[in-house]
Formats: structure tokens, sequence, C-alpha cells
């Protein structure tokens, strides 16, 4: 069951189509509501007239990820271009054009009123470009969503500067805005002024704008760091209501007292503030606004800075735990690597200096390219041939060795060192503990979308081998490098022992 979740919460975070979907059943549903008839058939016919009409754009949608990734950057304007602007332009001529406006919206869907074929067709038209715009704006909508959150992730912009200095500058941009609004009132009551008479309204217009916006903040600042991490937490939300109306009743007054003070509300007749009432003319209605609309604010804003602060714990835990898995592979290495080195050394072989220099090679990448976040797919295959070859020195026996490659881009990146914890499995317990002559099949696919790997060698149930750390932290690795991307299967058959990684990359 926990796996349909993940599918489902996969495919709502990678796709829109369901977005536009969405859109159609609205629009469905508000037309069952007034003029049409409310019916569950009439629904359903509608919601898929609608997605049959917008199919291009559907299907976009759908396959967005796929056209990002096989097309190239003109050709898949090109085809947005099509699917977004000209498709729904030549609908919308063709429904001009003919009785589209009647199939949308049937004659049968009025209960009652005259000149039904009319009204059904002017309707219907009226519906598909509503939907045209909506749709077209819905899709900017989504693009800027993306580039917005990306750069949000990329440049930490909330965690750079402050929900404080955005809403800061924010009330500045208000001020600013006001103030020009000021001036223009007071240019139309004098008429005549100077350049350096108005901007001297503006400066001093912007300034007293800005004190009466840092009032009101001062309730949302006063919500956020007392009441709500002090009160509403600690004692629940009677506590909570009770002490912000007692803030209202005990500042409220004094704050309206000051704003009277400034002479922009004379100047500009600023109603809400002039008069005797204790409260002003809005009886502390603004300051339970701001409450009202900055709790889910303020909540949302904490919820996500701990979420990214247990996701930045998570991560920098997952990498630790990488690390002490890449390390527990370099024993190992040097375990079997030494045992070769030593058996050539015991027959005085020829071919000792070039193995250690190999050697070397082998452990300078364990050392140096183990560490690294990813390397290239080629030089991970180097290593599983050169690791095979060495291995080969000590048998003595007959090794049917095989390598098949089925690989688009070498150039590709891949996480260094996954696959040697079962080759050396192959080795230790397969292959070394035979009797007879053995082999092994190694195949590799990668192309781009998926990669497998697939180690099969030889295996005599007479010999008894459990299965070590290394397959333990293989699989652990794969958990912390592709969680729900992944699987490792091992069977054995017909006295073959077989394990496979999958990964998907998509």
């Amino acid at each position: 069951m926990k796996s349909y979740w993940i599918k489902i919460e996969h495919f709502i975070l990678q796709h829109t189509v369901w977005i536009f979907l969405s859109l159609f059943l609205l629009v469905s549903y508000l037309m069952q509501m007034g003029v049409l008839k409310n019916s569950w058939i009439l629904f359903l016919q509608t919601f898929l007239k609608l997605s049959a009409l917008f199919l291009p754009i559907l299907g976009f949608a759908f396959f967005r990820s796929w056209l990002h990734q096989r097309l190239k950057r003109k050709l898949l304007v090109v085809f947005w271009s099509i699917c977004f602007i000209f498709y729904p332009i030549a609908l919308y001529l063709f429904g001009a054009s003919s009785d589209l406006g009647l199939w949308i919206v049937p004659v049968e869907y009025f209960t009652q009123g005259e000149g039904k074929v009319l009204t059904c067709k002017t309707i219907g038209m009226n519906i598909l470009a509503t939907l045209i715009v909506i749709t077209f704006t819905l899709e900017i909508a989504l693009l800027l969503n993306k580039r917005f959150v990306e750069r949000v992730e990329k440049n930490r912009f909330f965690q750079r500067y402050g929900l404080h200095r955005i809403i800061l500058f924010s009330c500045g941009l208000a001020a600013v805005l006001l103030a020009g609004i000021g001036v223009i009132e007071i240019y139309e009551q004098k008429q005549a002024q100077q350049f350096f008479g108005l901007l001297s309204y503006f400066l001093s217009f912007a300034v007293q704008f800005f004190i009466i916006i840092l009032i009101y903040y001062g309730y949302f600042w006063f919500n956020q760091n007392l009441l709500i991490p002090r009160i509403l937490k600690k004692k629940g939300i009677l506590f909570y209501g009770f002490a912000f109306i007692a803030s209202i009743l005990l500042f409220y007054p004094f704050f309206i007292w000051c704003i009277r003070v400034l002479p922009i509300v004379e100047a500009l007749e600023l109603e809400a503030f002039m008069g005797d009432q204790v409260f002003g003319k809005d009886h502390g209605s603004i300051p339970i606004l701001i409450a009202l609309l900055s709790v889910p604010v303020i909540v949302s804003t904490q919820w996500f800075k701990q979420d990214s602060q247990i996701a930045q714990l998570e991560k920098e835990k997952a990498d630790t735990e990488l690390r002490l898995l890449r390390q527990q592979i370099n024993p190992h290495f040097y375990f079997n690597t030494l045992n070769n080195l030593y058996a050539l050394s015991l027959t005085k072989d020829e071919r000792t200096p070039e193995v250690i220099m190999q050697l070397s090679e082998l452990m300078r990448y364990v050392i140096y390219k183990g560490k690294e976040a990813t390397v290239l797919l080629k030089e991970e295959i180097r290593y599983i041939e050169d690791y095979v070859c060495l291995r080969q020195i000590r048998l003595h026996k007959q090794l049917d060795y095989r390598f098949e490659q089925a690989v688009e881009n070498a150039q590709a990146k891949i996480q260094p060192l996954l696959f040697i914890n079962l080759i050396e499995n192959a080795f230790k317990h397969g292959i070394e503990p035979a009797e007879q002559d053995c082999f092994l099949h190694i195949h590799l696919k990668h192309n781009g979308k998926q990669l497998i790997f697939s180690c099969s060698n030889s295996f005599e149930e007479n010999v008894r081998s459990e299965e070590g750390t290394g397959l333990n932290n293989l699989g652990r690795r794969l958990e912390l490098l592709f969680p729900n991307r992944h699987s490792l299967e091992t069977k054995v058959e017909q006295q073959t022992y077989t394990a496979t990684i999958k990964i998907s990359y998509r």
C-alpha cells in the first residue's frame, strides 16, 4: 500500500497534467450550477468533452519531462507554441465557424428558457474562450513557479534575507506607492506646484506612510516573536486569544494617537484616523485582521524552516553514512590485493612489477575516486576490468569470463564503487572455492534512464558461504543514493548465483 502512495506522490510532483484536469473538473462543476442541469452524466460528459478539446495541452503536460530530455531547446519551444498558442487559436476559430459551442453545451442542458440554441452556442463559445485564456495563463504560471522554486532552492532566498526583511522591504514599497498617490491628490487640489515642492511632499508622505505601516507591522512582529512561540505553543489557543485581545486594548489606542499626530492625516484627510474615537474608526479591526492573516503565514514559515533544518540534518547524516560505507570497501580491497601480490612474490613471477603498478592504479582509484560523488562510467568499467584481471592471477582453474556492455554514453556520471562488492562476492564465494572450471558473466546496460548491472557466477552447493557485510553495505548505499528508485536482487538457480542491481534515473 505504501508503494502506491509513493507512486501517487511521485506523479503529483513530477507531472502537471493533473492540474489541467483539475481545472476542467472545476469548470464542469461550475457548469452544473445555475442555468444548467445538475446531473452526474452531464458532469462527466462535460469533463470528457473539455479534456478531448484540450488533448494536445494535456499530452504536452503529461510528457513534459520526457520532451525536455529528448528534444532540443528550439524544437521544444516550437512544440510548446503549437500546443499552447497555435492550437488554441485554431480551436477557437474553428468553433466560431461551426457548432462547437452547441457540442460543448447541448440544448438538453437547459431546463427552461427560450432561444435555447443561440444561448447554448454563445455559452459554449464563451466557456471555450475562457478556458483558452485560463490554460495559457496557468501554463505561464507553472513555468514561472518552476523558475521561482529553482531560484529559491539555489539561492535560499528566504534564508538569505529572512521573512522580516522581505516584509519590511514590501512595507517600504507600499509606503512609496501610497506617497505617490498622495502627491497626485495634492497636485489635483492645488493644481500649480513646483517640482521641488511635489518632491518634498512625496518624501514627507513616504516617511509618514512608512511609520503608519510600521505600527501595524508591530502587531505582526509581536504575534510572531512573542504570542505564537511563547503563548500559543505552550498554553494553547485560549491563552493566545486573550493575550492578543489584551495587546490591542493596551497598545492600539496609543498607536492611534501617534498616527493622528502625523501631518499626513490632515493633509490627505485620512478618515480612518480622524475623530476622537479611542480605537479609531476601524474599532481595532485591522490588528485583528492582521492576527488572522498572519497566523497561517507564521506557522507555515516556521514549519518550512524546521523542515529545511531537518532535511539538512538528514542530508548530513546520509553523507556521513555514505562516507563510512565507502571506507568499509577499502579494507576488503586491501586484503584481496595484498593476497594477490603475496601469491606472485612466492612464485617469483616476472609479472610482479607490472602487477604492483596495476595494483597501485586500482588503489589510487579506490582512495581518490572513491571519495568523489560521481565518476565517469568508462572509469568504473576500466576499474572492474582491471580488478577481474588481477583476481584471475590467483586462479589455477579455467575461468569463463565475459563482460557484456550496452552503454549509450560512456561519459555518463555514476556513483563510484557500486558494483565491486558483487564481483568480490563472486570470486570469494563462488569462483575461488570451486573445484571445477567456473564462470563469471557480467552484464552492464546504461541508457540514461536506467542502469542495470548483473553479475552471474558458478556456485557449488557443497561450498558453504555466508553473505558478508559487503552486500548489506551495498544495499544501504543504494537506499541512501536512490530511495525508491532502485532494486537489489539475488538468486541461486542451477548452481548459478546471480546478483542484479537496477537503478532508475527518472
